[in-house]
């Protein structure tokens, strides 16, 4: 479906992409099956399906930001998952960006794992080459049961076949992870599993969040009949801690704990240089008494 977004409906971006230029490209999400995910279904007051918008619109605000002098800024293409769009599509969108603003630090978009997976290499290199810089994808967990239970709409084995490709295209990756995604009855399956995902991956970064529930998600009526618990600030912190310890010696990505759902905010440069501080600094935010009595929240806006 090829149709125009509307403006008063939703375009989302990651907090390091808050001063780009936010180009929409997809509206909602191919999938928006996610559990934990209210985005597209009501929970910022509208919803808003899935479509892919019509290239000459999207050309037609590419031509607005040039004559506004917008140049010189990364560009966001937005949308849930823009990589769902046929390929050429985007390498059109990509390449008149590239053509029409000058000096662009960066062209970026979401990515979803199966919207790759149908991708050739050769379209991925194509991207590539166009300009697509980095793609931000959702890890969130790297077990398999949770992202079943959450429907993800993958599995691990898949989210790593997805990642690789991504990085071997010469596109750089950016996955997220939700701590406490797995509560306390798979909290250990999800930082080992999680683990295991980041080291056969080793993406270029990886980011936390720490799981919050929105009202109107599957999730939240779940949460709300003592079905589902949260786990508390240093439960997280510790999950966090021990996803870094498990990681193997070859994972040198950056890491940063940048949203406000953190308890924390480490960040590193190289994962594999600062394995040590990392984890001294987390264990000392794990001892400190103040850390262990505090308590919960649940962000309900983001």
């Amino acid at each position: 479906m090829v149709t125009k977004i509307p403006s008063d409906q939703i375009v989302i971006r990651p907090p390091v992409e808050a001063y780009s230029v936010l180009i929409p490209v997809t509206g909602g999400c191919s999938w928006n099956k996610c559990r934990f995910c209210g985005t597209y279904k009501g929970v910022y007051g509208v919803t808003q399906d899935y479509a892919i918008r019509n290239v000459d619109d999207v050309k037609k605000d590419i031509d607005k930001f040039a004559e506004r002098n917008y140049h010189g800024f990364p560009v966001f293409l937005a949308g849930g998952n823009p990589t769902s769009a046929p390929t050429e599509y985007l390498v059109e969108i990509i390449k008149y960006v590239r053509i029409k603003l000058r000096d662009v630090q960066r062209v970026s978009c979401y990515a979803k794992a199966l919207d790759i997976l149908r991708k050739s290499e050769e379209e991925l290199k194509k991207l590539a080459e166009a300009g697509l810089d980095i793609v931000y994808m959702g890890l969130e967990s790297g077990s398999s049961t949770i992202l079943r239970m959450m429907k993800k709409g993958t599995n691990a084995e898949s989210i790593i076949k997805a990642g690789k490709k991504i990085l071997n295209a010469g596109i750089k990756l950016s996955l997220y992870i939700i701590l406490g995604l797995g509560s306390h009855n798979y909290s250990e399956e999800h930082v080992k599993e999680t683990a295991r995902v980041l080291t056969e991956i080793n993406p270029t970064i990886f980011r936390f969040r720490t799981l919050n529930i929105l009202p109107g998600t599957p999730l939240w009526d779940e949460w709300k009949a003592g079905e589902f618990e949260l786990l508390s600030p240093v439960e997280n912190i510790k999950e966090e801690r021990e996803i870094i310890a498990n990681l193997g010696n070859n994972v040198n990505s950056q890491v940063f704990n940048d949203h406000v759902s953190n308890y924390c905010d480490l960040e590193s440069a190289n994962i594999k240089q600062d394995k040590e501080m990392f984890l001294k600094v987390l264990d000392s935010l794990i001892n400190d008494p103040r850390i262990q009595i505090l308590p919960r929240r649940n962000l309900i806006r983001m």
